[in-house]
């Protein structure tokens, strides 16, 4: 199944995940760790993998001029509805990142979050989207680190149904990341510290305060 048929299928049910209690949290850490991370040079940003706009609109609404990519029309199509609907004027790309790298311009930050590990070569593609980074300008991804009960979980669901989006995904740990040729060293920062199966938000919160488990976020920031 290719990539835009497999997140195609996901577009409608994707937001349920955000409105959940455990969606809630995840993301309310995971963007404190890409919020930490992401300080671009200036004003032109692209964010790849952009899914249904939920970070495309956070940067809009503070006054970024964002270029949303995704491999997914109908994503895109809900990140364009809610994009206009809150006002937004963000330019939208539809297509495979490997190969619409000739198309882009300059950019004083790219942002990706959860898109790597659909995407083939990735060490490569970063190496590429780093060169369109302007001076300053940081390439800021977060992913599912391997070897996590989040990496687990994911795999356990790929296994149980081939159609799930995981069945395509790879997961990579710090060690892999660093071993990645994407400009200099990357300033490596780690999340989600608590398991899939916590009682709520309030259990949830406890454990990332403690770093009890092994961390299911990895943010890796490279500086042009």
């Amino acid at each position: 199944m290719s990539q835009d048929s497999l997140f195609d299928k996901a577009a409608l049910s994707y937001d349920e995940w955000y409105e959940s209690e455990l969606g809630q949290a995840v993301d309310q850490v995971e963007r404190a760790g890409i919020d930490q991370a992401f300080t671009p040079s200036g004003s032109n940003i692209l964010e790849v993998g952009c899914g249904t706009g939920n970070y495309t609109l956070t940067l809009a609404e503070r006054g970024y001029t964002v270029t949303g990519l995704d491999v997914s029309a109908p994503m895109l199509a809900i990140a364009k509805d809610k994009a206009d609907k809150a006002g937004y004027n963000v330019h939208w790309i539809e297509g495979d990142v490997s190969q619409v790298l000739p198309e882009l311009g300059k950019y004083h930050g790219i942002l990706s979050v959860t898109a790597f590990e659909f995407i083939p070569k990735p060490a490569e593609v970063l190496a590429d989207l780093f060169t369109h980074l302007l001076p300053g300008g940081c390439l800021v991804i977060g992913i599912i680190a391997a070897d996590s009960p989040w990496s687990e979980l994911y795999r356990q669901a790929a296994a149980a149904n081939p159609e799930s989006v995981f069945a395509q995904a790879n997961f990579y740990s710090e060690a892999d990341i660093r071993g990645w040729k994407v400009g200099a060293n990357p300033e490596i920062s780690k999340a989600l510290f608590f398991p899939p199966a916590v009682a709520g938000m309030k259990e949830a919160f406890e454990y990332e305060q403690m770093q009890k488990f092994a961390p299911g976020f990895l943010i890796a920031k490279w500086v042009k």
